[in-house]
């Protein structure tokens, strides 16, 4: 009995002993891990065990986009072109130079191609999309779909978003007939999640008269992290390969087998009753089924299969829902505090409006240039994207150092620090429309403003966002004159998960119908 007891006792210290070795080791591995940069000779933060740069982002009290802002200004202040950071054990390198962003995003392209995503194609499908996708089979897929995206689709699919655009308005205006104040963002999420399911999955969605439509519901779904989700990235992102082994996925699985669902079911039923429709999910049954989009093309391509067919409407979705919406709704809080910027922009949409008949319609759209001028400020002080991923591919030397970013590393490129740099940008912080007049952007420093990322692999669907975002937004303005309600909370603050900006308590708007 005594040495049975005694036994189990050693056993335990054994165990504790082994417990504590076990951190001692991973707590060592961490703090050389940190010594990286700095033996570099690259500026770094002070990085705490074990999550380095970023424990006010993985426990909430910073939102990702404010922090790199951060980060960027911290380094700017000290005169640095680029930091070194860390991501757990994980290292980062951050330019903020816009002549090393350059380098980059297009010069040195070929060492940056990739933007190191994590995808998996046997157990996530829905992962591996344009957006994530390395190499030649990024290379390749995006060469397939560039025309997809081109002005004559993109007219084609016009009329499409403009029903959306005008269910859209009928629902503002059940609002403003009854004086109610309307959350502007969740109204343009609708907005976008119609205009989407339609164009990319053929779907009449309807979420603007049924908010709780299962599209929308999977939509929100996809933009929320439980815990479960949050461990889940972590292993992602820290140990790709073990995440890989465990069959792990980016989102949950009712969001994927939904979303899986949705694309089969909709091609088979447009195959078997020879269904033609002017959307991008039309595109993709050609890709399917011919490996091309042009029919006189000699030459097709590897035709897509279904899962293929199925992320890339998927990222349609993920790259175009929330950022769109987004962005018009910063654009509708701006005009509600700058009067005379709505007034410009109404008269505007009014006169060319005048020209084609009162009608809004394809042409009208390109001539609004005060309204793109808006868009374009909206974009510089709430960048969709405020942080772009790139993954160094072979090992680069930063030009006139000694300084490398060896291959497989991470870079961040800081858009949202650089659309409010002081220097590039005065009274950051204003908003200014004019900045962008045709005389003003000219001002501008090349690479200090880049909404849309810049170089091969810039976002594709930058123009189809920018119709969204331009019917949206003149829809609203030819018929209501728009103001603040007290609803909404000044100074706007931004909720401190995820990396999409988005203002903690909504943007709350008064709509009062022009007659």
């Amino acid at each position: 009995m005594y040495f049975a007891t005694m036994s189990q006792l050693l056993t335990s210290y054994l165990a504790i002993i082994t417990s504590i070795f076990i951190v001692l080791l991973i707590y060592i591995y961490f703090k050389l891990s940190y010594t990286y940069w700095r033996s570099r000779g690259v500026p770094q933060l002070n990085p705490s065990f074990p999550f380095g740069d970023m424990a006010s982002v993985i426990f909430r009290r910073e939102n990702m986009g404010d922090k790199i802002r951060r980060i960027y200004s911290e380094a700017r202040s000290a005169g640095h072109k680029y930091v070194g950071l860390y991501f757990f054990s994980r290292k980062a390198f951050m330019p903020v130079d816009p002549i090393l962003v350059k380098n980059i995003l297009v010069r040195d392209f070929a060492n940056f191609h990739d933007r190191g995503i994590y995808y998996d194609e046997k157990n996530d499908p829905l992962s591996a999309h344009l957006f994530s996708l390395a190499g030649p089979k990024w290379r390749n897929l995006r060469a397939k779909l560039t025309p997809a995206y081109s002005p004559k689709q993109l007219r084609n699919m016009f009329g499409i978003i403009m029903n959306c655009g005008e269910q859209m308005n009928e629902l503002i205006e059940d609002s403003a007939k009854i004086g109610e104040a309307v959350e502007i963002k969740e109204i343009l999420a609708r907005y976008t999640t119609d205009v989407i399911g339609s164009c990319a999955f053929g779907l009449d969605c309807n979420t603007m008269r049924n908010p709780q439509a299962e599209f929308r519901l999977m939509g929100k779904r996809a933009f929320t992290q439980t815990v479960s989700d949050v461990l889940n990235m972590v292993v992602i992102r820290s140990f790709p390969p073990i995440a890989k082994l465990l069959g792990l996925g980016v989102f949950s699985r009712n969001v994927t087998d939904f979303f899986k669902r949705v694309v089969r079911e909709t091609i088979e039923y447009r195959e078997a009753n020879r269904i033609e429709r002017n959307d991008f999910l039309q595109l993709l049954v050609q890709l399917k089924n011919h490996g091309k989009l042009d029919c006189s093309e000699e030459k097709a391509g590897t035709a897509l299969t279904m899962d293929e067919a199925a992320a890339q409407a998927f990222i349609f979705f993920l790259a175009g829902f929330e950022t769109t919406s987004t962005t018009s709704s910063f654009a509708i809080l701006e005009m509600a505090l700058n009067g005379n910027v709505q007034n410009t922009a109404r008269r505007e949409i009014q006169k060319v409006l005048e020209k084609h008949g009162g009608v809004l319609c394809y042409e009208a759209i390109q001539e609004f240039t005060y309204l793109d001028m808006v868009i374009q400020e909206t974009m510089r002080k709430y960048p969709p994207a405020p942080v772009f991923l790139r993954k160094c591919t072979e090992t680069y030397t930063i030009p006139d150092t000694n300084v490398t970013i060896e291959k497989g590393q991470s870079v961040l490129i800081p858009a949202y620090g650089m659309h409010r740099d002081q220097e590039y940008f005065p009274n950051p912080d204003n908003f200014d429309p004019e900045r962008f007049n045709e005389k003003n952007r000219e001002n501008i420093w090349d690479y200090t403003y880049i909404p849309f990322g810049d170089g091969p692999r810039n976002c594709i669907g930058m123009r189809f966002a920018l119709i969204q975002v331009k019917i949206a937004l003149s829809v609203i303005l030819r018929n209501y004159s728009i103001s603040l309600n007290d609803r909404t909370k000044l100074p706007i603050t931004m909720e401190k998960k995820g990396i999409i900006l988005a203002p903690i308590g909504g943007i709350w708007i008064n709509f009062e119908v022009i007659r």
